[in-house]
């Protein structure tokens, strides 16, 4: 369902802000399909649903979660080098990642020249997220668009999606929300 702040008038709640955070996993620039007009679309992680059809996989877990992308991967070796617990190796069918060995320490990704190998999800401060919605505010003002909040489930995240709404609604951002 998705709920917009023209239709509710809920402007978000007023808390303390400064320490929040949220677990973010991509913010998409240029939705046309989350929302009326051009929006900026935030996926928050953390769904309880487990839906056959979800769009999003990646957005199950409430924890970051490292992506392979096996098409990008050149088998040069340089992630499994460097990955202490021994999580990564190379399979007939390309880069394999055993989930429960993973530490997230990160190094592989940062070992890997081909962007193979990607985080999903990322605390983000709420300042952080809003100034990233603002560089879109020009296309919200001529299109009639906004800010869209989806996932995963925001409510989830139900503290920072308020305040993240709210922020946007005092910008005079318009907001809505996919759940």
């Amino acid at each position: 369902m998705l709920l917009d702040s023209r239709e509710t008038g809920n402007t978000g709640i007023n808390k303390a802000e400064k320490d929040l955070k949220g677990l973010v996993f991509n913010i998409q620039r240029y939705s046309i399909h989350d929302g009326p007009g051009i929006r900026t679309t935030v996926f928050f992680k953390g769904c309880p649903l487990h839906c056959k059809w979800c769009s999003n996989p990646e957005s199950i877990s409430l924890q970051p979660e490292i992506l392979v992308r096996e098409a990008r991967c050149n088998g040069c070796r340089r992630c499994i080098e460097v990955c202490s617990p021994g999580a990564l190796s190379l399979a007939s069918t390309g880069l394999w990642l055993d989930r429960k060995k993973c530490d997230l320490c990160l190094k592989c990704i940062e070992a890997c020249w081909e962007d193979a190998i990607e985080v999903a999800g990322q605390s983000m401060t709420l300042d952080e997220v809003v100034d990233e919605c603002r560089r879109d505010e020009p296309f919200y003002h001529n299109s009639g668009g906004g800010v869209t909040l989806s996932g995963g489930e925001p409510l989830l995240q139900a503290d920072f999606a308020l305040a993240l709404l709210g922020r946007c609604k005092a910008l005079g951002i318009n907001t809505a929300l996919d759940t």
